[in-house]
């Protein structure tokens, strides 16, 4: 890897929003200086309830506040079918992105992917 530099980081939670694993990958998302770090969040299997609009936990509310502080939230279209949540659902700021776009985004030059399962 020599020459690249790892500027941002992906953080790839799978876990219920309100599981101890979930929680803890939000609060460090939460420390981040979003100015000096370049920090994106995936959210896929269950944690994609976390990224409902109406979804009032404090995790859902946390990913609310990151997506509006311009913290990329990409949640996983196949989950989200999944579980029967639509795309109108999503919280303002949440993107639906698919497994290609997944790889593409965990495999990036200069991303730091963090798995929170």
């Amino acid at each position: 890897m020599e020459g690249i530099t790892l500027d941002r980081t992906l953080f790839v939670i799978t876990s219920s929003p309100g599981s101890p694993e979930a929680l803890r990958a939000l609060a460090i998302a939460c420390t981040r200086d979003h100015q000096a770090h370049d920090t994106s969040l995936v959210l896929l299997q269950d944690a994609v309830q976390a990224a409902v609009r109406h979804n009032q936990t404090p995790a859902a509310q946390v990913v609310s506040r990151l997506a509006a502080q311009s913290v990329a939230v990409y949640v996983a279209q196949h989950d989200l079918a999944l579980r029967g949540i639509s795309t109108d659902d999503l919280a303002p700021g949440a993107m639906v992105v698919d497994d290609r776009r997944l790889v593409d985004l965990m495999m990036a030059d200069g991303t730091r992917t963090l798995g929170v399962f």
